[in-house]
């Protein structure tokens, strides 16, 4: 009796690590959606300084979730054979999907009331992407994303102080090590893992 409910636990254990590993091996197919987020809120932060429009941040974040959102399909149309999603999959893109609809409410209604705030946008846009990060990487066990996340939650804390120059170095540093850092990263150990597939295959 002991012996079965040993292995029924071993089972179970065998289980949650194949499931965190699948979860890992997920964000690392999504790595380059860090990338691209990355590069769009450059562009939009470039765009607000050179001309001083309001609506930069809502202009350049609408067509990014217009061409994100066609690259997608572009790839899901070129893989046929999709693999089941997992309850950790499932539950990883939940949270990313609550983050991008905050995003997309917050970002219209900064601009449109007129009351956009440099510190207060960098703090709140910051501890999303931070509690989205965190969310996923204590999911899947993940300690680089997990201190990707620790990054935003300084940033957060960091943009309340300053000036509005410092605030702007603050948030620009964020997404060099958090979009474009680690979204490189977790793409370099998805090919990796795939080449260590292809081996053993």
């Amino acid at each position: 009796m002991t012996t079965d409910a040993e292995q029924e636990l071993k089972d179970r254990l065998s289980l949650i690590e194949t499931m965190i590993a699948e979860g890992r091996r997920t964000t690392g197919s999504w790595g380059w959606t860090f990338v691209f987020w990355g590069v769009a809120y450059y562009v939009a932060i470039a765009w607000t300084a050179w001309k001083q429009w309001p609506f930069a941040w809502l202009v350049t974040m609408t067509i990014a979730w217009l061409l994100c959102w066609a690259i997608i399909r572009g790839k899901q149309k070129n893989q046929p054979e999709r693999k089941p999603e997992t309850t950790v999959g499932r539950a990883i893109f939940s949270v990313w999907v609550a983050m991008g609809v905050s995003m997309a409410l917050l970002l219209p209604a900064l601009g449109f009331s007129g009351r956009f705030n440099q510190h207060i946008f960098v703090a709140v846009v910051a501890a999303m992407l931070g509690t989205a990060n965190g969310a996923a990487g204590m999911m899947i066990r993940w300690k680089a994303q997990i201190a990707a996340a620790m990054v935003w939650w300084a940033a957060t804390v960091a943009a309340c102080f300053g000036s509005d120059e410092q605030c702007t170095i603050v948030f620009l540093v964020a997404i060099f090590l958090c979009q474009i850092v680690f979204g490189g990263y977790a793409m370099s150990c998805e090919a990796r893992e795939r080449r260590q597939g292809a081996v053993h295959a």
